[in-house]
């Protein structure tokens, strides 16, 4: 077997990896973690897409070149699943969501419900209870008061329900620096409170009947 005429599979990476070292994983790696299908949506905002990959079936990945409001977002998943999966209920598990900060309304809609816990140490900037961390209670914050009932009608066609599976490398600011606006609601938060504003986000596909606020 040459560099010319090999096969691009998985099975071939053992033989490769013997006959001409770790060049052949460098160059592979990327292939075989790119994705096989893409669903572009041009957007109010700008232009998104759903990426699907067959080494990984039940995950999808949104991408986007701009921040959105949860509506858009709820239109591409709409869009999305529909057109990826015209004649079946997708097969889709988990929704990788990338940063909260991609979603302004709703890394706002976090602050202000971490503002308001008394799970929440605004003064110091993470959960008042020293035995949980910052993922753990900001995954309950949106998956209760801060939770985007914007998605729950793009799945309620298929009798699932878009709860938040975990979230990781939860980011903390200052509330004057989040609300820039003179709204009531930032009003009554002090400026020196420190809120989390961003973390990477999965959602996890469950039954319909599933209160996402318990998990």
């Amino acid at each position: 077997m040459t560099a010319d005429n090999y096969t691009l599979s998985t099975r071939n990476i053992p033989v490769l990896f013997k006959k001409t070292g770790l060049l052949i994983l460098f160059l592979l790696t990327p292939l075989l973690s790119r994705a096989d299908e893409v669903f572009a949506v041009a957007l109010t905002e700008c232009g998104a897409r759903l990426e699907h990959r067959s080494v990984e079936p039940e995950i999808l990945l949104v991408r986007s070149d701009c921040p959105l409001s949860l509506q858009s977002l709820a239109e591409l998943l709409d869009s999305g699943l529909q057109g990826m999966f015209p004649a079946k209920t997708p097969g889709i598990r988990s929704i990788y969501l990338g940063r909260l900060m991609n979603y302004p309304q709703w890394s706002t809609a976090l602050a202000q419900a971490a503002a308001k816990s008394p799970a929440w140490n605004s003064r110091k900037g993470r959960p008042m209870k020293t035995s949980e961390n910052d993922n753990r209670r900001v995954t309950l914050l949106l998956n209760g008061p801060a939770y985007p009932q914007e998605l729950k009608p793009v799945f309620s066609r298929y009798q699932l329900l878009p709860c938040i599976a975990e979230v990781e490398k939860v980011l903390v600011y200052k509330a004057k620096d989040i609300f820039t606006d003179d709204s009531a609601s930032s009003k009554s938060i002090p400026a020196n409170a420190r809120l989390p504003v961003d973390a990477q986000v999965w959602l996890r596909l469950q039954p319909i009947s599933t209160d996402c606020s318990r998990r």
